[in-house]
């Protein structure tokens, strides 16, 4: 024994022995704990710092007035502090500490249970549906400039527009924004489905921790590869290699094939969905594009209303041709005797002869 009654661990009382070892453990644990945590905010600050930004989480949008347009300028000077999507989604799992990974138990909780029919709540077709379709709230390149343009003089010139997904093609992300009609999500600890009816549209988001495809091994598609991660009640993801397309059809813009999507999905009501959206494309793109989309449950006590499956070429209504002038046109209504005969269009008339 050393005075003050402590002693050496060699020269204890085997009873006293065990105690001394627990307490020693618990302090370097203490001491491992709080340097992992010192490391972790010292990581973070320098992550922040090298993109130049701080993190901002999730801001209500409430009644959308004055509030929301300050916080929505937030948003986007966030994502305006990173150089790529990459960069950004990074971030956002860095902050979150890898991600939270859910269990099978985890579902029972309201927070993650996105059962039910939804609808886009409001917009109509803009993909910034803070404003009309026609109002651009987009930072374009030059090149993104012009291809908007000969979309609008196309439009002037012949009335109307040619949409790919008139011959059943699909929308593709991220226009699948957008659309309308009803949407399904399902939500399981290793993946989250995100489904339009519109042509069987499903993304699917990994959750289970792994990467994207490797860039030897990916090809571009209408949906693109998406993977992400959970921040407690918020589901965030990255989608790439996608198709080039439009955010919807008008006057609104394009994107190339270089797009990618930062998105952060998050139940804010027991029957509303919201996600950030982070648009990146240095094609059509000056900054990343910002916008706060939603989605409404539809009441469904009877369950009528459902996912069915979409086939536009089972409905003979929505035969259309390529009219001369570069537009299209339908060709044969089932419900109308003489399509020619009550057609102002000379397409029409002319196929009729």
């Amino acid at each position: 024994m050393t005075e003050g009654g402590s002693c050496r661990h060699d020269a204890c009382p085997i009873a006293v022995r065990p105690t001394i070892l627990i307490v020693r453990r618990r302090r370097e644990l203490r001491t491992k704990i709080k340097a992992s945590i010192l490391a972790l905010a010292a990581g973070m600050q320098m992550l922040a710092a090298a993109h130049g930004a701080e993190f901002v989480g999730w801001l209500d949008r409430g009644d959308g007035g004055e509030a929301w347009a300050q916080n929505k300028a937030k948003l986007q000077t966030f994502g305006e502090s990173f150089e790529s999507s990459e960069a950004l989604f990074e971030f956002l799992k860095e902050h979150a500490g890898g991600g939270d990974k859910l269990t099978w138990e985890d579902m029972k909780k309201p927070e993650y249970d996105w059962s039910g029919i939804f609808t886009r709540t409001r917009g109509g077709l803009s993909f910034d549906p803070d404003v009309k379709a026609d109002v651009l709230t987009a930072k374009l390149t030059p090149e993104g400039t012009a291809a908007r343009q000969a979309k609008i003089d196309n439009i002037k010139k012949h009335g109307g527009e040619y949409d790919p997904i008139s011959d059943c093609r699909p929308p593709g992300h991220p226009r699948w924004a957008s659309e309308p009609f009803l949407h399904e999500y399902i939500v399981t600890p290793g993946q989250t489905w995100l489904i339009n009816e519109m042509v069987n549209d499903v993304r699917r988001v990994y959750t289970d921790g792994r990467e994207h495809t490797p860039e030897e091994d990916a090809y571009p598609s209408w949906n693109g590869d998406t993977i992400g991660f959970w921040d407690g009640d918020v589901l965030v993801t990255h989608t790439k290699y996608l198709m080039p397309g439009q955010y919807q059809r008008g006057t609104q813009p394009n994107y190339s094939d270089q797009v990618q999507v930062v998105e952060r999905y998050r139940k804010t009501a027991h029957n509303t969905l919201e996600a950030d959206y982070w648009v990146f494309d240095p094609v059509n793109l000056a900054e990343p594009w910002y916008t706060r989309q939603s989605w409404v449950e539809l009441e469904n006590e009877d369950h009528f209303l459902r996912i069915r499956y979409w086939d536009c070429r089972e409905n003979s209504n929505n035969a259309i041709t390529a009219t001369s002038d570069g537009s299209s046109q339908f060709t044969d209504f089932d419900f109308v005797k003489d399509d020619a005969a009550v057609s102002s269009d000379p397409n029409i008339k002319n196929l009729k002869k």
